[in-house]
């Protein structure tokens, strides 16, 4: 993990935790959710696998 770690996190972190180690992401999982809940948390959230990086392209960040 060492050769992955990065100054920065991938996505925005609003988050107040210390000593936090970020690194590059290198796979992608598709996630299946209902919906989204009013504290912006994953509703009825399922793993349904890893995705090829080919596929990269298609993730859609969390805003």
């Amino acid at each position: 993990m060492d050769k992955r770690k990065v100054s920065a996190p991938a996505v925005r972190y609003t988050g107040q935790r210390k000593n936090l180690i970020w690194i590059k992401p290198s796979l992608v999982a598709e996630i299946e959710y209902r919906d989204w809940t009013h504290d912006r948390k994953l509703r009825h959230a399922s793993y349904k696998g890893l995705r090829d990086t080919t596929e990269e392209m298609a993730v859609c960040e969390i805003e």
